[in-house]
Order: C-alpha cells, then structure tokens, then sequence
C-alpha cells in the first residue's frame, strides 16, 4: 500500500493517462493549502495551457478512501472527473488576475470573515485584520455566490499596498458589504427544530406542540447569514444584536458553535463559566478543526453595544497561551533525545 508522499505522486504522474484526450498537455502540480486554523491539505491543480488559474482538487479524502480499501484505478477515474468538470474556469473568473488589480472591481466584494486569533497566527502576519477579544476579522473579496457555493480570495497586505488603501478603509467597507451581501439571520432553536421534524414528516400541529413559543429569554437563538457559510462574523453585527437585546430586555452571551454560526442566549439562562463548559465540550466532539472558532463565551452590553469575553478575560487568556506554549517547548526539549474551488 502507497503512503500518502507516493500517493501524491503516483496522481500527479499517473492523472494524465486517465483524463481524455483534448486534455493530455495539461500541467499537473502537486500543492499544499493552508486553511483556517493552521490545518494543512494538499491538492493538485490541473492547469490547461495559458491559463492563470485552475482548479484546486484536495487529494486527501481520496486518500482516505485509499487507505479504507477503495481501487486505486477508481479513484483515479473520480479524480479525472472532479479534474475536467472543472478545467475550464467559470468565464467571470476568466480575467481575474488582472480584475484584483483593480480596486473598484474588488471593492463592491469585499467581505468579513471571523477566525480565531491564536490558531491563524501564519495567516495573520500578512493579511490585514481588526482583532475582536481573541478572534480577528479578516476580509475577503467574495467573486462568486450561488448554489454551488461561494468563491473567495482572501486579501493580503499586498493586495492594500497596491490598491493604495488602508486596513481601517478595508474593515468599513467588509463591515457595510457583509451586512448587505451576507444578511444576519436569527432563528430560535425551536423554530429550527420545528423546521427540520416538519421536513422528516411530522404534522406541523404536532411539531408546533413539541416546539412551541417559549419566552424569549429563555430560548436559545441561532445566529449567521443568509449562506450559512462563515457566518459567525455576523455576531458583529451590532444592529442585529442590539434588536434582540431589546426584545430580551437583558444582555446577551454568544456561543461561538463554529467559524459557521453562533448561538445567542440571554444573560438569565446561565453563568459564562458553564456556558463556556458547553461550548468546549462541543468543540472538542463536534466541530471541524478547520470550522474551530473559540471555546470562550461573549458578553454583549446592551446598552454600550459592546462584545467582550465573559468566562475570561483576554489577559488570563494571553497569558494561559503563553504558559501552555512554554510548558510544550519544555517537553518538546526534554524528550527530543528519546525519540471544488479556483486556484490563482
């Protein structure tokens, strides 16, 4: 059985004897993807002649899939198909090395995007950001938004030095293009709940018993945008917190479930430390590493239309990462001796 260096390069010498024949003269790169988080995947891109970008195909499920016992002949076929679906770039995207140089084309785009500080630190060092508590907002030019999914570039320190502007210009107009282009969206979790056993089949009059109206503040309310993709940036939404602080009559707590959504309660319903429990128990089960937002709690005031952490503050957080880094370095020291998306 191939290990996944000789997988990596059996695709990349072996997908050209699969693809067809108007496609042979293909250049077939290995390339490794730094994704949210620090989480590494590793893809080929399939460039036709002349072109400036190409698709970018992860190669790692197939891998797995490798290893759970799948054909390697199949998988080569699978990965041929995902490759020529996908060759010829959409013709929006025909232009679009040369489109990014211009500022008015990338500015009506632009979006905002929340992720967590500590664990993008790499990423962070070249791309302007606004840091929120421990998470940072980072923008990115959004040039496609359908069924299909959305395709964004993120934008980097060079990108604002060749455009001439500035990461506090940058971060007005993500916060005033996010809210029209990606729209907040609160739903109680009973209306969800109602949705969903509706969808399975359930008598709406019996769901509506199951998961009736509840008074507001003792409801959880689940809270992104219209594409349920990165919407938990929309926590910075102040218009949208503030009208449901209103109707609660009480500050709010956000639940950071994932870089996806987050949930908002009122303050009533619980202490920050417990909730700050639940939400680590999620993510240490449920979540992604690369969808990982943030295992603390949010405290919105209703009345300065602020967000601060609440189960911590952002001191003791700082200096708990820098404890844990020392304590890794120390054992790290002692025990050495014993030893589909478009690419530009």
């Amino acid at each position: 059985m191939l290990n996944f260096q000789e997988f990596q390069e059996y695709v990349q010498m072996k997908l050209r004897d699969v693809l067809p024949e108007e496609h042979k003269e293909v250049s077939i790169d290995l390339n490794q993807v730094q994704k949210n988080n620090g989480k590494e995947l590793h893809a080929i891109n399939v460039r036709t002649a002349g072109s400036n970008i190409s698709p970018t195909i992860y190669i790692d499920g197939y891998f797995e899939k490798y290893q759970d016992g799948a054909n390697l002949d199949s998988l080569m076929v699978d990965i041929a198909r995902v490759a020529v679906k996908n060759i010829n770039p959409p013709t929006e995207f025909g232009n679009i090395a040369q489109d990014f140089r211009d500022f008015n084309f990338v500015k009506d785009k632009i979006i905002m995007v929340a992720v967590n500080t500590a664990r993008n630190k790499a990423m962070l060092a070249d791309t302007p950001h606004q840091n929120r508590e421990d998470l940072s907002l980072i923008y990115k030019a959004m040039l496609d938004n359908d069924r299909d999914g959305i395709a964004t570039v993120t934008i980097k320190n060079d990108h604002l030095n060749y455009w001439g502007v500035t990461a506090a210009e940058i971060h007005q107009i993500a916060m005033d293009n996010s809210k029209e282009l990606l729209p907040v969206t609160i739903q109680s979790m009973n209306e969800i709940m109602r949705e969903m056993f509706s969808k399975d089949g359930m008598p709406d009059d019996m769901a509506e018993a199951m998961f009736g109206d509840m008074p507001m503040n003792q409801q959880m309310y689940v809270i992104s945008n219209t594409t349920r993709v990165n919407g938990a940036a929309a926590m910075f939404y102040e218009d949208a917190l503030s009208g449901l602080a209103e109707q609660m009559e009480t500050d709010l707590f956000i639940l950071p479930s994932s870089i996806h959504e987050c949930i908002v309660v009122s303050t009533e319903l619980g202490t920050p430390e417990s909730l700050a429990e639940m939400v680590q128990e999620v993510n240490g089960t449920q979540v992604a590493e690369d969808e990982f937002l943030s295992d603390h709690v949010y405290r919105f005031d209703a009345k300065e239309r602020t967000i601060s952490l609440a189960d911590i503050t952002l001191a003791e957080l700082e200096s708990k990462v820098s404890d844990n880094t020392a304590t890794y370095e120390a054992t790290e020291t002692n025990t050495e001796g014993a030893r589909p998306r478009h690419h530009r």
